[in-house]
C-alpha cells in the first residue's frame, strides 16, 4: 500500500542548522505533513566543488542530532547511497513508487533556477513545491516567479511562512574556520560534534 503524503527536504546540509529545522517544522505545521524526509545530497549536480563537502557520514550524523526529538522528521540516505550525480528527478521517480503525493521543500531562491534543473518539467509535474524565503527576497518578486512557473509549467507552488533566517551553512562554515561562535545557529550536540571532529577548519 502506498502512503498518502510525504515531505522531502533536500540539500547538502553542510551542516544542517537551526534555520533548516525551523523550515521543516513550519512545513510540517502549515501543510499537515505527517513525515518529512531530510535528505542530504551525495554528489549534487549543482555543487561546484564536492571536494569541499564534508563527509556524508558526518553530515548525516549532524542531521540526526539536529532532528532528534522531532518524530515527524526522518533522515533519508537515499541520495547519499546512490552513486554518481544526484538529480531530484531520479529521487522523485523512486519516491513515487511509495508515495502518492510528494511535497518538495526548497529555498525560495531555487524558484529562480528550477527551470534549469535536470528534467525540470518532470520535477514540476510530479511534486508540489514548498518554498521558504530564507534570503529575504521581496514577496512580490517571489509571487511573480510563482505565477510564471504555474503558467509555463503548471507547477504547484506554495510558500512556507518562516521566521527570518539571518544565517546560512556558508556563514557557519566561515565562522567555524575563524574559530568564531556559532551558538544558536546549530544545536549544542552538533556544535560539539563538529569541533570534536575538527570539521570545516580547513575549508
Amino acid at each position: 500500500m502506498k502512503s498518502n503524503v510525504i515531505g522531502v527536504m533536500g540539500g547538502t546540509f553542510d551542516p544542517m542548522h537551526i534555520g533548516h529545522l525551523k523550515i521543516a517544522v513550519a512545513a510540517h505545521e502549515q501543510f499537515k505533513l505527517d513525515k518529512i524526509l531530510v535528505m542530504p545530497s551525495g554528489n549534487p549536480s549543482s555543487y561546484k566543488d564536492v571536494s569541499q563537502l564534508a563527509d556524508a557520514k558526518d553530515r548525516c550524523n549532524i542531521i540526526s542530532m539536529t532532528i532528534a526529538g522531532f518524530p515527524f522528521l526522518e533522515l533519508s540516505e537515499m541520495e547519499i547511497r546512490r552513486p554518481g550525480r544526484t538529480y531530484t528527478s531520479d529521487t522523485l521517480r523512486i519516491l513515487k513508487r511509495e508515495y502518492d503525493l510528494i511535497y518538495f521543500i526548497i529555498g525560495a531562491d531555487s524558484l529562480f533556477s528550477i527551470d534549469k534543473w535536470h528534467e525540470a518539467d518532470f520535477v514540476m509535474k510530479n511534486c508540489r513545491l514548498l518554498a521558504a524565503n530564507r534570503d529575504d527576497i521581496p514577496d512580490d518578486t517571489i509571487y511573480q516567479r510563482i505565477a510564471y512557473l504555474k503558467n509555463f509549467y503548471n507547477a504547484a507552488v506554495e510558500v512556507i511562512d518562516v521566521p527570518n533566517l539571518p544565517y546560512s551553512s556558508t556563514e557557519i562554515r566561515s565562522r567555524i574556520k575563524k574559530r568564531q561562535s556559532v551558538s544558536g545557529m546549530i544545536t549544542p550536540d552538533a556544535q560539539e560534534y563538529i569541533f570534536k571532529r575538527k570539521l570545516y577548519l580547513n575549508n
